[in-house]
């Protein structure tokens, strides 16, 4: 039966009778029955319907139309079925030959080999006797009452195409017909169809769910510039949130504005792939904004170059910084210090050192000068060396200034939010979230072995890929650097060819990260990869950082040693591995 159930709305309790003793019907048991049967291309109207098709092995097509009245007559005007006082001028059984030849015409369009298949119409009386014979159809096409009290619908059914068989066989005009040609089998009417109403299964286009994603969280992004508009009339501002509430995309609204009011603007940030994109987005913006990370800035200032073997964290946080302030103030000519100074993920930068530095970067320094600084001081400062309290530090230096909380949540899905509240431990917690539900529960998948985390992995991209999420739309996020992380070291195709590193995927790739480095972007898709701890206040807070990356799909894949964890951390209850 397609579909396998009636539809619950369907009007007639003739039509459901018929279904049921179609559906129930032990002789039935070979047959495919197709209910209410749209034609798109009717021969006679803009489109028809068959109230059901019977596919019979060893006999052919039949097509019914079901008139299940109490009463039946024909005037003038044309036939009248029951207390209905709309003639209907062509009457039940030229209904379904147009019916019937308007779905054989379609099958043969498609399937010229098919044009031997028996066609043939009748029309079901369940209600009433009808013993009116007329040249305009044959006894045998007439499924009354009378009929169906002698016999089963399924025997009468049956009984019409044999009749028809027979009258085809005799029939000068029936060229087409050749009772010699082999009949109806099971896998030419499962064919059938599967071409009248087929299975199908669609997905909407990868780049139209990618615009409409993108649309989707620019727009509830941009009812944050509230806040820019809030706090315009003050110079100095710390914009604080947690993941999600739109601080980057703030970032670049600000950076817009000020440029547009002429002023000369510095817009920074901490992590290299973060800065990249920032560039991206500003390109546009003219040469009154530059846009860079900190550190590129600094060897910009200093005239220096980074180091061939990789640094200390004594170089990035001490040296350069120094040496950068050394050249600022003997620069000849003196160094122009910007009009505004615009920070992101602002967290990062708010050490002593920096804070010297970007002094003399503005002008009227940070206690009288106009700048911008937009941070999670909360779960995000990964980076900040520790600064326990980051927003005194920042008051010593620049004075007393306002803080804005943004806490409506306008980049991540209401489920991926809910186990962010979760996993995350999130105090304050959001007083919003603004994007709809889109029905996909992020996923949590646990691996024992090396071998089974990379067959994890491999599964969910293959199942994203099936869903029609491609590359440019997923990003893998590990708790480990480019080098050491389970996507560098796949080895299964295609995956192996397809993952590479951030900084070297091109567009179509599937590229992976550490989750450090990807702080401030964020992905329509993110995999995890490489979890062995949540417990530690460092692992829960990179954690977060993870999990708030991800616009639309989340899984993470999870050692079995931190099962207990991560299951204390959703329930609430320690177990015993746990404490």
């Amino acid at each position: 039966m397609l579909p396998a159930e009636i539809y619950s709305g369907c009007p007639s309790l003739g039509e459901r009778e018929v279904f049921e003793h179609l559906k129930q019907s032990p002789q039935t048991r070979e047959w495919i029955v197709l209910h209410s049967l749209d034609i798109a291309n009717h021969m006679r109207q803009v489109s028809g319907e068959a109230d059901f098709v019977l596919l019979i092995p060893g006999e052919g097509v039949l097509c019914l139309e079901v008139k299940a009245c109490r009463k039946i007559r024909r005037t003038e005007p044309g036939w009248l079925y029951g207390s209905d006082p709309i003639p209907d001028a062509r009457g039940p059984f030229r209904q379904a030959a147009e019916a019937m030849h308007s779905i054989r015409q379609r099958l043969i369009k498609r399937r010229p080999d098919l044009s031997h298949v028996l066609f043939w119409s009748a029309v079901v009386l369940p209600y009433v006797d009808f013993p009116v014979a007329s040249n305009e159809w044959h006894d045998w096409q007439v499924l009354d009452a009378a009929a169906l009290r002698r016999d089963s619908l399924a025997v009468c059914a049956e009984n019409v195409l044999r009749h028809a068989r027979s009258f085809l066989s005799t029939c000068p005009a029936a060229q087409w017909f050749h009772p010699n040609t082999p009949r109806l089998d099971a896998k030419t009417a499962a064919e059938i169809a599967q071409i009248l109403r087929p299975n199908f299964e669609v997905f909407e286009n990868p780049k139209a769910r990618l615009s409409r994603w993108t649309e989707e969280v620019r727009r509830y992004t941009e009812e944050q510039f509230i806040a820019l508009d809030a706090m315009e009339t003050n110079q100095r501002v710390l914009f604080t949130g947690p993941a999600g509430t739109g601080k980057t995309v703030l970032a670049l609204e600000c950076a817009r504005r000020e440029v547009a009011k002429g002023n000369r603007c510095l817009l920074l940030c901490y992590t290299r792939h973060l800065g990249r994109w920032l560039q991206q987005q500003t390109t546009s913006m003219g040469d009154s904004l530059t846009t860079s990370t900190f550190h590129s800035f600094l060897l910009s200032l200093s005239g220096s170059h980074a180091p061939e073997t990789a640094a200390g964290r004594e170089y990035w946080e001490q040296e350069l910084p120094e040496v950068a302030i050394e050249a600022l103030i003997e620069r000849e000519p003196p160094f122009r210090p910007f009009d505004t100074l615009i920070i992101d993920e602002a967290q990062d930068l708010i050490r002593p050192k920096y804070l010297e530095l970007a002094d003399l970067l503005l002008r009227g320094g940070l206690s009288l000068g106009r700048w911008r600084l937009f941070g999670d001081l909360e779960k995000q400062a990964i980076f900040n060396g520790g600064i326990a309290n980051p927003e005194e530090l920042l008051e010593t230096r620049s004075g007393r200034y306002p803080t804005f909380s943004l806490r409506i949540n306008c980049r991540n899905s209401p489920r991926i939010v809910s186990l962010v509240r979760l996993l995350g431990g999130l105090n304050p917690d959001y007083s919003r979230v603004l994007r709809p539900d889109n029905g996909i529960e992020p996923e949590l998948k646990f691996f024992s072995t090396a071998a089974e985390h990379e067959q994890l992995l491999a599964g969910v991209l293959e199942s994203w890929y099936g869903d029609g999420i491609r590359g440019g739309e997923i990003t893998v996020l590990s708790t480990r650097g480019d080098k050491t992380c389970l996507a560098s070291q796949v080895g299964k195709e295609p995956w192996r060819s397809r993952l590479k590193p951030y900084a070297e995927a091109t567009p179509g790739l599937i590229p992976y990260a550490s989750i450090h480095a990807f702080k401030g972007l964020e992905a329509s898709a993110v995999v995890v990869t490489d979890v062995e701890n949540v417990s530690s206040a460092v692992a829960a807070d990179l954690f977060y950082v993870a999990v708030t990356r991800a616009l639309h799909r989340l899984t993470i894949l999870v050692s079995e040693r931190a099962r207990a964890d991560v299951v204390s951390a959703l329930t609430g209850v320690k177990t015993a591995s746990a404490t």
